[in-house]
């Protein structure tokens, strides 16, 4: 996805990589604090090039830099950059917890291990979060555009009266509120059942 991404959308991509300066390969931030306006990061702590080689399969290798276009057709950068690493975080998490519970399984350890079972007992819900980290990176991440370089979102705007979408806005809400209230209590019954 992210070949594909920075293919058809590099920005979103730099947005997320926090990376300000095409002309130098990009360090992958396990953290940082992304300043718009100052245009740098505080507070890296970085892989040095990582991102250029997962991006780019070289180290050296370039893409381009937020400093590549003017401020106006960049994305929300905070919401992006750190929605990217809330997803990565958890997917790391969702992959280590499974590949313990296999060795437990494994070493048949696995019912035994109460520490472990609490744990993801009570963690099961994060791949939630981890869809709504991708959804806002995705979305947030292709602003100022509804299609990157040809329809801006400002130009997108239909002549539906606010009213109507408020209107829909609440129903959803309501709706997924009730779905998601009512798969939360099923899935802790469940998981109190055994």
């Amino acid at each position: 996805h992210g070949l594909n991404t920075l293919k058809h959308e590099p920005i979103k991509i730099a947005a997320m990589e926090g990376h300000w300066d095409g002309s130098k390969p990009g360090d992958f931030h396990i953290f940082a604090w992304p300043d718009a306006k100052a245009e740098t990061n505080h507070f890296e702590i970085s892989i040095p090039r990582g991102s250029s080689l997962i991006l780019t399969h070289d180290p050296n290798g370039l893409f381009p830099g937020l400093k590549s276009v003017p401020p106006d057709d960049r994305p929300p950068l905070l919401n992006v950059f750190f929605g990217f690493r809330i997803m990565l975080a958890i997917g790391f998490f969702m992959i280590a917890a499974a590949l313990y519970g296999a060795w437990l399984l494994w070493r048949g350890r696995l019912f035994d291990t109460r520490w472990f079972l609490r744990i993801v007992a009570q963690t099961w819900w994060v791949g939630f979060v981890a869809v709504i980290a991708g959804w806002v990176v995705t979305e947030s991440g292709r602003q100022p555009w509804t299609v990157h370089g040809i329809l801006r979102t400002a130009d997108a705007i239909s002549p539906v009266p606010g009213s109507s979408i408020a209107a829909t806005l609440a129903l959803f809400v309501v709706v997924y509120g009730i779905v998601f209230a009512m798969g939360i209590y099923y899935i802790n019954r469940l998981i109190a059942a055994g």
